[in-house]
């Protein structure tokens, strides 16, 4: 099945330059970090690349073919600094959420909150590669320093907030996360109401400098999703049973790290 990053590719047109540049347009006391999104390892693959995950347990077999996240602010910490934390996202008014004067997806560079400043402020929709390696989603200018976590809020579009984007995608009212493919050969759609926001730990803590560009991978591990308790099964995905399990498994398969080769695996463990 071919591979579309629909939104992704128009939300993000404008950092078609960055990967061609060798310089970095961020203000004094600035760095540019590059965020990735990434469900596989390209680093020990030499095969061609799959269209989908496919998942076999005993006689099960799961294949996914979509991917689909809304994701509401993604933001990184410092290593010796806390956030400030979010109001309620389903029920503060759209002028609490907005952030650094900001209400739509666009960069929210120049964040009030120094110590977890914004990479991209939502919502938006993102959709992550099913092949193998990180692809591109977007880039920010942040604050020089040492992060040791980065922070992405799962979000279900309603209401007034979201009307922009319920606009552009009108069938993720009240959807947060989507997956597409079929489980032991019919055709399945899980959707989930899933709100949260999910602290994730850097393995190695990174350094964000005047020179040059981070980048950082926000792996997904999907092939986890949809096993049961003790991970030796798979769960029907269209059974409301398991859905709490399933929800589990999403909300434990979020990784972040340092990934300068773009290839979806921590530069840290690299060669190990």
């Amino acid at each position: 099945m071919r591979l579309v990053h629909s939104s992704l590719a128009i939300s993000l047109a404008g950092l078609a330059a960055l990967g061609c540049s060798g310089g970095s347009t961020a203000p004094t006391g600035m760095g540019r970090v590059v965020v990735q999104l990434a469900t596989a390892s390209g680093a020990q693959n030499t095969g061609p690349a799959a269209a989908d995950v496919v998942v076999t347990k005993g006689a099960d077999n799961i294949v996914i073919s979509q991917v689909q996240l809304v994701a509401r602010k993604i933001r990184l910490r410092r290593s010796d600094g806390s956030c400030t934390e979010d109001p309620d996202q389903d029920e503060a008014p759209a002028s609490l959420l907005a952030t650094g004067g900001k209400t739509n997806d666009e960069g929210a560079q120049g964040d009030e909150d120094e110590d977890c400043p914004v990479l991209k402020l939502g919502p938006l929709l993102l959709e992550p590669p099913l092949t193998d390696g990180a692809v591109t989603t977007f880039s920010a200018d942040v604050p020089v320093g040492t992060y040791t976590k980065l922070r992405i809020q799962i979000h279900k579009p309603k209401g007034d907030k979201d009307q922009a984007f319920l606009a552009a995608h009108p069938d993720f009212a009240g959807v947060s996360i989507r997956v597409k493919g079929t489980f032991d050969g019919a055709p399945f759609t899980f959707d989930s109401p899933l709100t949260e926001e999910e602290e994730i730990v850097l393995p190695t803590p990174v350094d964000v400098t005047l020179a040059g560009t981070t980048a950082f991978t926000l792996f997904l591990d999907v092939r986890g999703w949809f096993l049961d308790s003790t991970g030796a099964a798979l769960v029907n995905p269209t059974s409301p049973l398991v859905r709490s399990q399933i929800e589990h498994n999403i909300r434990a398969s979020f990784r972040a790290f340092r990934d300068e080769d773009h290839d979806g695996d921590d530069d840290g463990h690299e060669g190990h």
